[in-house]
C-alpha cells in the first residue's frame, strides 16, 4: 500500500471518514490450542534481554508485587475475565499464555519471514528496584493498530482487554 500524505489520504477517502493511523494487517495470523506451536513463539522470548525486550515488541507496566504473585495476580484476572490460560512456563521470567473467552490463543506473523508472536501472552521479571515488571504483547496494545477483522469479535475484545486486566491485577 503506498504511503500517501494524511490530507491526500483524507480527501481520497470516502466522505472524509478515515482513521488517522493506517492500521496493520498481518501476513499470517491463526487460533491454536496446540503448545507445540506456542511453546515456539514462547521459548526466544525468553531468551531476549531486557533491552530488547521493552523495545523489541512489548509493553511493559510495573508490579509492586514479587513475580511469584504478580503471575498469580494475572491469572485470576485472566480467569475471573472468561479466559484460560493455556500455558505457564515457570522459572526466572515466567511467561504466561492465555487462550481466549472462546478457546485457543493467537499465533501472528507480520512478514512471511518473521517469528511467530503470541499477542495473549505475558512475561514477567523481576523488577530492578524490587517487584515485577510486566511485559505484554504489543498486539495487544492500542499503540499498535492492528487489521484484525478475519478474527472472531470476541477474540479481539479479549486482546484489546488485555492490557486493562493486567492493570486491574496490579492493583
Amino acid at each position: 500500500m503506498k504511503k500517501l500524505p494524511f490530507a491526500q489520504r483524507f480527501r481520497s477517502s470516502p466522505a472524509g471518514v478515515m482513521s488517522p493511523v493506517e492500521s496493520h494487517r498481518p501476513f499470517r495470523l491463526w487460533m491454536t490450542g496446540s503448545l507445540a506451536v506456542v511453546m515456539a513463539a514462547m521459548v526466544p522470548l525468553r531468551d531476549v534481554s531486557d533491552t530488547e525486550g521493552d523495545s523489541a515488541s512489548r509493553v511493559v507496566r510495573h508490579s509492586r508485587y514479587g513475580v511469584g504473585e504478580t503471575v498469580q495476580r494475572i491469572e485470576a484476572a485472566a480467569r475471573d475475565r472468561g479466559l484460560s490460560v493455556l500455558a505457564l512456563m515457570p522459572g526466572e521470567r515466567p511467561v504466561l499464555v492465555l487462550g481466549s473467552s472462546i478457546g485457543g490463543t493467537l499465533v501472528v506473523m507480520d512478514e512471511a519471514d518473521s517469528h511467530p508472536e503470541v499477542p495473549m501472552s505475558v512475561m514477567v521479571r523481576e523488577g530492578p528496584d524490587g517487584g515485577a515488571d510486566v511485559l505484554i504483547g504489543s498486539s495487544s496494545s492500542a499503540d499498535v493498530p492492528r487489521d484484525w477483522q478475519s478474527l472472531p469479535a470476541a477474540v479481539v475484545d479479549d486482546l484489546q482487554a488485555l492490557p486493562g486486566l493486567v492493570d486491574r491485577a496490579l492493583v
